[in-house]
């Protein structure tokens, strides 16, 4: 039988891409990237596609840290105009 569960609410921590930003493969290592952000925040991310201005980094632990696109991050979190 088939019962229901409520999912619990989670808090997640995420840079939006800006057009200031720079995102760069690390060469030699699958599918992980650079982004350096204006504000001097740095981050080695996760990436299996490509990542575009509005796109969110969403960091849970330092081991995970990984690009979301903006259309997935706005269907799974509550995002402000």
């Amino acid at each position: 039988m088939l019962q229901e569960y409520q999912s619990r609410p989670v808090t997640r921590r995420a840079h939006k891409i800006t057009e200031l930003d720079t995102v760069s493969k690390v060469p030699g290592v699958e599918a992980t990237y650079v982004l350096e952000a204006e504000d001097q925040l740095k981050l080695i991310f996760k990436a299996y596609e490509p990542c575009a201005v509005g796109d969110y980094i969403v960091y849970l632990t330092a081991e995970d840290i990984y690009h979301c696109s903006a259309k997935v991050f706005a269907e799974r979190n509550i995002v402000p105009d």
